[in-house]
């Protein structure tokens, strides 16, 4: 009895399954929240805007609504905190991004702002996190009708 050798898998259906793979490798990378890789692809920005913090708190959600690679998650407003993301266009790689409130206690008619951007895989953001910053806080000001500072 002679065995049958089965033959290679043709080239195209290696490369689907090789396409696949590395699609299936990415998701897996980019869709639960972790911590970032490394410090080295992380952001974060402090500010103080001459608004009552709970019109900051409504807009800094409509601004994750407004922002085109903004996905708001949720509004903590007993700690003055919303939370989102922002994915790249093309790999779809995720960076969560956190806006923390806080009153100036000088003065009610201001809100100190701090915004963190923290990638979730990869060992440098090459400058992304920093462009989160700056495109949502570009969202926020247009939304708050307030020029760049």
């Amino acid at each position: 009895m002679m065995l049958r050798i089965l033959s290679p898998l043709p080239p195209l259906v290696k490369l689907l399954l090789g396409g696949l793979g590395i699609f299936a490798l990415i998701w897996l990378l980019s869709a639960a929240p972790v911590q970032a890789a490394s410090m080295n692809n992380r952001a974060e920005q402090q500010e103080t805007l001459a608004v009552p913090p709970p019109q900051v708190l409504s807009a800094a959600k409509q601004a994750f609504e407004q922002w085109q690679r903004g996905e708001w998650v949720s509004t903590e407003e007993e700690n003055m905190r919303v939370i989102g993301l922002s994915r790249t266009n093309f790999f779809k790689f995720t960076d969560d991004i956190t806006v923390s409130l806080q009153p100036v206690e000088t003065d009610p008619n201001q809100t100190q702002i701090e915004i963190r951007s923290v990638g979730r895989v990869g060992e440098y953001d090459f400058g992304g996190n920093q462009r989160n910053i700056d495109e949502y806080m570009a969202a926020l000001r247009q939304i708050l009708n307030l020029s760049q500072s």
